[in-house]
């Protein structure tokens, strides 16, 4: 099933964990209506990513825990240079501080990392009133 604009929501994954990764991939794969366009391993990669490409994606689901930029740090850049892209976290912590952080720097939700295919049809829902 593809959006009702008649295309594919285009997802960028960030995340350290190379599992995570994984299993993201495989999760957006089997997911029709979800494509995903990049799937780096930390903020700073995405960020050089999203440099080079004239096509966005639509959502960022970033980690908030990774090596040379974290979610922190790319949340904040993200929202600044790309304000069009819908920002979502994914992580372990339970540290409320460190979520509102993720939350003040542009994080619109943060999604717990123990069911990749349940966050892809939370995010899915995200687009119901822009589509």
């Amino acid at each position: 099933m593809q959006t009702e604009i008649g295309r594919k929501i285009k997802i960028a994954f960030v995340d350290d964990c190379l599992l995570q990764r994984t299993l993201m991939k495989i999760a957006v794969v089997n997911h029709e209506a979800f494509d995903l366009c990049f799937n780096c391993s930390n903020g700073l990669a995405l960020l050089k990513e999203l440099e080079r490409t004239a096509d966005l994606p639509d959502v960022c689901l970033a980690d908030l825990h990774m090596p040379f930029m974290n979610g922190h740090e790319a949340a904040l850049h993200i929202s600044d240079k790309y304000p069009s892209i819908k920002l979502f976290g994914y992580t372990t912590t339970d540290n409320i501080l460190e979520l509102e952080r993720f939350k003040a720097n542009g994080a619109l939700f943060i999604f717990d990392k123990t069911n990749p295919r349940m966050t892809l049809e939370e995010i899915k829902f995200w687009f119901n009133d822009d589509i």
